[in-house]
Formats: C-alpha cells, structure tokens, sequence
C-alpha cells in the first residue's frame, strides 16, 4: 500500500517534534539532577530533625537540662559524629558525668530514622558542641499551673486525651495508683518528676516522647499543653500520695482458693463418672 506523499511529510513532521521533545525533557531532567540542593530542601535539615527528636530534652540549643538531661553544647563527646550517631541508634543509659555534672537517665534509640537522618543530626549536634549556652538549671518545685485531680483524671483514663491518646495507667504506675489501678508493662513513674528535673524536663518528655514505645503511640495523638500541665501536676504529688493498698496478695490468694475448688470439683465428677463407667461394663457382661 502507497502512503501519500503529503502522509509522509506529516509522519516525518511528527517524528521530529517528538524527538525534540525527548531532548527538552532529558535537559531538565539533567538540570534537576545537576542541583542536589534544591531536590534536598525538599527533606528536614539536621536542624529540623534534631528539633523534633531530641529538643524536648536537651533543648532546642542543646543546652539540655542541669541533673536531667545532659547538654550537648561545649560537650567533649558530642563533638564526635560517630559517637552521636551510635547514641542516637542504640540509645543509652546508666550514670554519667558532663561537664563536672552528674547524670543517670535512660535515652532510648530514636525510632523511624534512616541512616541520612541519623547523619544529618549527628553532624547538627557536633555543630552545637562548639557553641556555650549556659544550661538550663532547673529546681524541683510545685509546677507552676496544671491541677492535679484532672491529671490524675487523665492518668488512669476516666478522662480521655483529647487527641485520642492511651491513658498512662495503661502502661504505667504511679503514686496511688498501683497494684489494681495501675500497669506494669512500662516503668513506674512515681519519682518521675524529680528523675526528669521537675517541670521543664518532664513537659519537655510529655510534649514530644521520644522513647521507641510512646513515640508511635503519640506521635500523631500528642497531649495540648493543658494536659502536660495537668499531668505533669499530678505526677509531682506522686511521691507524696500514700501507697496504693496491699491487694494484689489477696487477689492471688482468692484465685489459688477458686483454682482448689475447680479441682476439687473436678475429681469427684471423675469419680463419680469412673464409678458409673464400670458399672456399665459389669452390667454388659
């Protein structure tokens, strides 16, 4: 079959515009890749990440918190990427001692960060460590607003989070409540405000929790500041609240009585259905 001669001048014509919109696209597409910086401001700076990770502890200049949280400015250790980067993935705990203060709080690892990310703020921290704030100093006293009955409203869930998060009784104990009214599936967090240097350190957990455990928890259901108040005022009465009362023992006596009774029930049933067994098959011969 013959293609008219106006035909093929139309399919060449279109042919060279398609190949010239190849070209066009590959120039761009080169161009984009020729400029990292503007695709990478697309992701969260070092800075950024290390805001939403690591500020609630030791601040957002890393001057951290006097007998909480350890600073990172003027920090011989966070001057070392490595080191930072380790911390950040592995977590670490157990008593230490910066810049002639001591410290024993546990850091989890920081959850949810590729290894780019860990970098970016490994290198964010090492820059803070040649800065010198002073740090943050902290005294143990009454919070300074909240009210502790709606926090321990909130503690032991007869008053829901208004974001939708799990009561802390879930999880933890506190104070009065213990035993029945409490968890132990994580810490008891009795001395927790004193352990967290009292109100900044602990609104400063509670505001952005960084442990692997509460981060998915909360991380899209977080606590409004009235609620950290709260909560925070009902904690630092904690250690002041008379202990919850001893009924664990009775609960576990009362289910070694019930489980003596189930088997005690058990056997004369066997018994009895034993007995009737037997006389069927004396019966049968």
């Amino acid at each position: 079959m013959m293609v008219p001669a106006g035909d093929r001048r139309f399919t060449a014509g279109s042919s060279l515009r398609l190949h010239l919109a190849l070209v066009a696209l590959a120039a761009v597409v080169a161009a984009l890749a020729a400029s990292p910086g503007r695709v990478a401001a697309q992701d969260p700076s070092g800075e950024d990440l290390y805001v939403q990770n690591c500020a609630a502890c030791h601040q957002a200049d890393g001057s951290g918190i006097e007998g909480a949280f350890p600073p990172l400015v003027d920090n011989p250790s966070a001057a070392d990427p490595a080191y930072v980067a380790g911390v950040i993935v592995e977590g670490k705990s157990g008593p230490l001692e910066v810049l002639g203060v001591a410290y024993d709080a546990v850091m989890p690892p920081v959850a949810g960060l590729s290894e780019d990310q860990v970098q970016a703020i490994a290198a964010h921290v090492t820059g803070l460590a040649g800065a010198a704030p002073t740090p943050t100093t902290v005294a143990v006293d009454e919070p300074s607003g909240g009210n502790s009955v709606r926090g321990h409203d909130l503690f032991v869930g007869s008053s829901g989070f208004s974001n939708g998060g799990s009561a802390c009784a879930s999880c933890h104990s506190a104070g009065e409540v213990g035993s029945l009214g409490g968890s132990s599936l994580g810490p008891d967090l009795t001395d927790v405000y004193g352990r967290l240097g009292g109100e900044a350190g602990l609104s400063g957990w509670l505001t952005n929790p960084p442990s692997q455990t509460m981060s998915p928890i909360f991380g899209d259901k977080p606590l409004t500041e009235a609620e950290i108040a709260d909560v925070v005022a009902f904690l630092a009465k904690a250690p002041d609240a008379d202990p919850p009362p001893e009924q664990l023992d009775w609960l576990l006596l009362a289910g070694f009585i019930g489980c003596g009774v189930l088997f005690a029930g058990m056997a004369v049933a066997w018994r009895g259905m034993r007995k009737t067994y037997v006389d069927t098959l004396r019966s049968a011969r």
